[in-house]
């Protein structure tokens, strides 16, 4: 039904390369060489320019700040009545949203103050109250 096919072993890109271009390849290295020796401080130049354009977009280009893009956490309004467990637990979860917020922000800023500590473990504080509570 399916024919093997029959490929030769040991048989890799650069054995074949080779021996597609076996007979070019000397001269284009006897070529390359001679060019090196004719230019070698054009070559020279080329390479220091290519490292200081490299340089250039390393630490300027490619180092571009990404815009901050903070959560929004909007108002959750729900029917009265049986729905009061799910509108606490909303509630609960937005004010956690809203302290995991504002921890990003002081956890941003190179040194904190004493007020910024106390600010710090009082948030800490609050949102393992909110999350370990039953209701």
């Amino acid at each position: 039904m399916f024919r093997k096919i029959h490929s030769r072993s040991g048989a890799s890109l650069g054995a074949s390369l080779a021996e597609a271009f076996g007979s070019r390849l000397p001269a284009f290295g006897f070529r390359f060489r001679l060019f090196c020796q004719r230019h070698p401080k054009k070559l020279y130049s080329l390479m220091v320019l290519l490292m200081c354009g490299s340089l250039v977009l390393c630490f300027s280009i490619m180092r571009l700040e990404k815009p901050d893009h903070s959560k929004r956490v909007l108002p959750v309004t729900t029917a009265s009545g049986a729905s009061g467990n799910i509108s606490l637990t909303i509630d609960k979860l937005q004010r956690v949203m809203a302290l995991q917020a504002e921890l990003e922000l002081l956890a941003k800023k190179q040194q904190l103050s004493s007020a910024d500590s106390a600010r710090f473990i009082a948030m800490l504080a609050e949102i393992k109250q909110l999350t370990n509570s039953k209701k």
